[in-house]
């Protein structure tokens, strides 16, 4: 086995960290030679383009302040007006001598006629010659603009699903990512590892990445879940009354009060979030269960986390006697760092537990947990026989799905610096969501054994894909047209339509309706008083859509030139209601507002047999 595969963090600091960067710089390098754009032409294009802009920025910062000069003498105008004709008419009224009301009118006048001479000998021509400028920069900045995308245009079209995959399978032997999660990976992780497919009504499954660490399945799911919370409202009224009293000389008084009565409810309400999770099947430690959370030591140094560590030893100590007097499962290790930061006490197999951390795996989980130049201590970890599930923090924030179009760009420089700075920070943040199961040894030594396949599958896309492609559809028309709330959507396999998967869309969301509740409360007056309180409820609703998809291994500049040509995309806009259509990581969806027919199926399935083919043919009818 490679000795570097034993100490993780070590690894990635020392050789995969540049390994990664290097091998993103020659793969963008490689995409720029096949399309064969010019390097030198689009760099002096956006040099062009960069003065244009900043010539821009100063002329509309002249022109800015040509129009605040002109503004300010347009109020100067209206102001000395006013204050020399209140002068003159106050001097008349001999409230004012009438040569001040006079002179005061007369400067007015002048200052107004010199003010109006500036405006328009000055100002409006000033105005005018930048206004021409600002027109011929933003014209050349359009041109400039077009001209940086049609040069960059050929590499543009190369982008595609699996380049991520392709640089980290050059980077490290380690990492297997698959192309899509396929029924035969599924089955496997279902039949052998136990997991379930998401049938929760509540949680749908956003995107997916299925891969394998030296052999071992894995996959890094992102859910998007609706929950209930008691939602708190507040009403009030202020009542009034009249009091009769007896002062301190016998007479009686009257007073009036008042009083603010308040009254709340609580009633549920929805809640949205996102979660990503990562699930390891491995048969190391078969039995053994067991959890942990982040030990919180972030900002500690060396002398902090000693003195956490001595501070939680004790309570240890008492629960592993404990532990013996009550005949519970617990014995310590005797490594206390260990045993405080990474935790597990609540492990049930001590024998399965030593296997699986070794004194070279603790190490490794210690520096992966006190690890400065990563995300530190950020993972959740918990294994539940030979399912282990990761929690990271750091992967809430990750987007997996590796779109192309995230890649597209007019710039060859800005290009270049986004492709490989976004492949470093996706493999920085895949490898710290595996490197607690790196960290383990013994799960690197471990080989899955064969297994039989079934022949047939009741679909040919797993369930968590049909999920993910409808979750990659514009929100809006796929939800139901009185939604007031986010929308979970959540799918159904109908059946097999030869090559492809009919399935079923259901949007669950809710309308909010405005409601109000009386609630009593006694009120200073004696009486009980009504006090409204305004609350939401939430009405359910659902809106169903019809899916098929189906798998086909093209490029993206394929799928794009039959979508964008001829008869295809005219079928695709009479069969979906609209150009909804969509084709990721070599799986293709498409909607269907209308009765689905066997021809249409025909039809759909046909399209994709020689897509080459069907664009030539396409551009000959154009033609």
């Amino acid at each position: 086995m490679d000795e570097s595969i034993l100490e993780p963090v070590e690894l990635y600091n020392s050789q995969l960290k540049e390994s990664l960067k290097k091998n993103a710089a020659d793969y963008f390098d490689e995409l720029v030679k096949k399309s064969g754009i010019s390097i030198n032409d689009n760099i002096e294009t956006i040099k062009k383009l960069s003065t244009a802009k900043l010539k821009l920025e100063k002329v509309n910062k002249k022109v800015g302040k040509y129009h605040t000069y002109k503004t300010l003498l347009i109020i100067l105008i209206i102001v000395i007006s006013l204050i020399g004709v209140i002068l003159l008419y106050s001097s008349i009224q001999k409230n004012l001598s009438l040569l001040i009301g006079i002179i005061s009118f007369v400067v007015a006048i002048i200052i107004d006629i010199l003010s109006i001479v500036c405006i328009i000998k000055k100002l409006n021509p000033a105005i005018k010659d930048e206004s021409v400028k600002q027109k011929k920069l933003n014209e050349q900045i359009k041109s400039l603009e077009a001209e940086a995308w049609r040069q960059m245009l050929p590499l543009n079209q190369l982008y595609d699903w699996n380049m991520t995959a392709d640089i980290i399978k050059k980077t490290t032997p380690l990492i297997q990512l698959d192309p899509f999660f396929d029924t035969k990976k599924c089955e496997y992780l279902i039949e052998k590892y136990g997991i379930s497919e998401n049938n929760d009504q509540n949680v749908s499954t956003i995107n997916v990445l299925s891969g394998s660490i030296l052999g071992n399945p894995f996959l890094i799911y992102r859910n998007y879940s609706q929950t209930w919370f008691n939602k708190t409202y507040m009403g009030s009224i202020v009542i009034h009354w009249q009091e009769r009293y007896r002062d301190s000389d016998g007479h009686y008084r009257t007073v009036t009060r008042s009083q603010t009565l308040t009254a709340s409810i609580t009633r549920p309400a929805p809640s949205y979030q996102h979660n990503t999770y990562l699930i390891y099947g491995n048969d190391a430690a078969p039995t053994l269960t067991f959890s942990r959370s982040p030990s919180n030591i972030e900002g500690m140094d060396e002398k902090d986390i000693e003195k956490k560590v001595k501070s939680e030893v004790k309570k240890l100590d008492d629960k592993a006697k404990d532990a013996i007097k009550n005949n519970q499962n617990f014995v310590r290790l005797g490594n206390d760092e260990f045993e405080v930061l990474f935790g597990g006490e609540n492990r049930n197999n001590e024998i399965e537990f030593r296997l699986l951390f070794t004194p070279l795996a603790q190490k490794n989980e210690l520096d992966l947990i006190k690890n400065k130049t990563g995300f530190g201590d950020d993972f959740y970890f918990q294994k539940n026989g030979r399912i282990n599930v990761i929690r990271t923090k750091h992967s809430q924030n990750q987007n997996y799905e590796c779109n192309p179009n995230i890649f597209i760009n007019n710039s060859y420089y800005g290009a270049r610096n986004f492709f490989i700075d976004y492949q470093d920070q996706y493999f920085k943040s895949l490898f710290y969501d595996l490197a607690p199961l790196i960290s383990i040894p013994l799960y690197q030594q471990y080989k899955p054994k064969e297994y039989i396949y079934q022949r047939e599958y009741p679909s040919n896309i797993t369930s968590f894909e049909h999920e993910s492609l409808a979750n990659s559809f514009p929100i809006d028309v796929l939800k139901h047209p009185a939604s007031d709330t986010n929308v979970i959507l959540k799918t159904k396999f109908i059946q097999k339509d030869k090559e492809s998967d009919r399935v079923n869309i259901c949007a669950y969301s809710f309308k909010i309706v405005h409601r109000i509740e009386n609630v009593p409360r006694h009120g200073g007056d004696g009486r009980v008083h009504l006090v409204p309180v305004p609350y939401d409820e939430y009405i359910p609703l659902t809106k169903e859509t019809i899916m098929e998809v189906k798998q086909e291994q093209r490029s993206r500049k394929e799928i794009n030139d039959l979508q964008n040509n001829g008869s295809f995309s005219d079928f695709i806009q009479k069969l979906s209601g609209g150009n909804h259509f969509i084709y990721e990581r070599g799986l293709l969806a498409t909607l269907m507002f209308r009765d689905v027919l066997e021809s249409d199926i025909d039809k759909w399935n046909s399209y994709f047999k020689n897509v080459n083919s069907n664009i030539q043919n396409n551009n000959n009818k154009g033609d």
